[in-house]
């Protein structure tokens, strides 16, 4: 095979923020960024995107509203994405999330792109959405998703974190088998993501963790509903939640529910975190009660901690924790069953030293970084005849 010049070749990094590339991508971004290629990022500039920028050559300004469905902004959103495509004309365009996956799908092979890689991080309500208007849209969309995501003279591959996903797309004939691939979440890496000193706190109050946006569809209703019921059990702990309140998401929690949730002197609040490593050596417990997950990085990067795990049995959830191993997996939307195994912990403190090992051990065995990317950069190298 003839060796390439990976200078030569341009990469578009599309994503519906630059939080998102930050805290799930830098890795692959700087290992790209080793091998030589340009890279061309196109997104919303939010305050993260300085932290990113070393990686870039060219950085454009993406119009785009996640939750917007307004068809005005989203055919601005398009003729902003199809204005940069034309600009650079890239060599490969790696879509990240949904929406620059189905838009930025389209354009890319309307422009005759040759290489396309759409990375489906989660597929969202609007696939499961019992909601009259979404499936009327899907119904409408169907064509445009299927030409976004099918092969024609294009490389195309669609690459999803985990099987249910993946099985979605081709049951609702968007895509084939052969264009797929399963590649399960960003990694973590667990040099970083290390508590070797590992101890369950008992002298002090147990300490349980939420680490996830404050919406319903992570299952913080249902996990604050138990909570209050073993607190009046005399059960002495504090819920702690890393996160914050997304109001792009149509499932956020309304001003009032927030409010009476910080009278409670067991909930403590702790916003978005920087640095999430810090926040795990504190914690006992870790608790994802999601409706779904693409593959949950939190999850993930508890684990590599060495803490137990109490989550759900969905899709980005159950393929990280096995039931009574590493954790407890609960039905979503159960607060009974999420009750009685959050008891069960509390009951039996010595399990989070066992489940937390066995936590640990799953994620070096199968989701550290160095092996994501790895399957990542394949794609890469293979799509553009690059030699190995």
């Amino acid at each position: 095979m003839k060796k390439i010049d990976t200078k030569k070749k341009s990469i578009l990094i599309v994503s519906n923020c630059t939080w998102y590339l930050y805290n799930f991508r830098k890795e692959l971004l700087n290992d790209l960024k080793i091998k030589g290629y340009t890279l061309i990022l196109l997104s919303p500039l939010d305050k993260y995107h300085s932290r990113i920028s070393k990686y870039f050559k060219h950085k454009e300004n993406l119009f785009l509203f996640r939750g917007s469905e307004n068809p005005i902004l989203e055919i601005i959103t398009i003729l902003n994405l199809f204005s940069a495509y034309k600009k650079y004309n890239p060599d490969l365009v790696h879509h990240f999330t949904i929406k620059p996956c189905i838009y930025g799908g389209l354009i890319a092979r309307f422009l005759k792109i040759k290489n396309i890689i759409n990375h489906v991080t989660g597929i969202g309500p609007s696939f499961y959405s019992s909601r009259v208007k979404i499936k009327y849209l899907n119904k409408i969309l169907k064509p445009f998703y299927k030409y976004a995501f099918n092969n024609a003279k294009n490389n195309i591959v669609n690459i999803f974190h985990n099987k249910s996903d993946r099985d979605t797309f081709i049951k609702n004939r968007i895509t084939t088998k052969v264009n797929t691939k399963i590649i399960p979440g960003s990694g973590v890496n667990i040099e970083l993501f290390r508590n070797s000193k590992y101890k369950r706190n008992t002298e002090m109050q147990i300490q349980l963790l939420f680490p996830a946006r404050i919406i319903k569809e992570k299952g913080i209703i249902e996990l604050i509903s138990a909570c209050k019921e073993l607190w009046s059990e005399k059960y002495n702990f504090i819920l702690n939640i890393a996160g914050e309140v997304d109001k792009q998401n149509r499932s956020h929690l309304d001003k009032n529910t927030i409010k009476f949730f910080y009278k409670n002197k067991n909930i403590r609040f702790l916003g978005k975190c920087e640095n999430m490593k810090e926040i795990y050596k504190k914690m006992d417990l870790i608790i994802l009660p999601s409706w779904r997950e693409g593959l949950s990085k939190s999850l993930l990067e508890a684990a590599a901690m060495s803490l137990p795990i109490i989550t759900t049995s969905v899709p980005g959830c159950m393929e990280i924790i096995k039931n009574k191993y590493s954790g407890y997996i609960v039905p979503p939307k159960n607060k009974e069953e999420l009750k009685k195994a959050i008891k069960n912990f509390l009951d039996n403190p010595y399990l989070a030293t066992i489940y937390g090992r066995n936590a640990r051990k799953t994620v070096s065995d199968k989701f550290t970084v160095q092996k994501i990317n790895k399957k990542i950069l394949n794609i890469y190298d293979e799509f553009l005849n690059i030699e190995k």
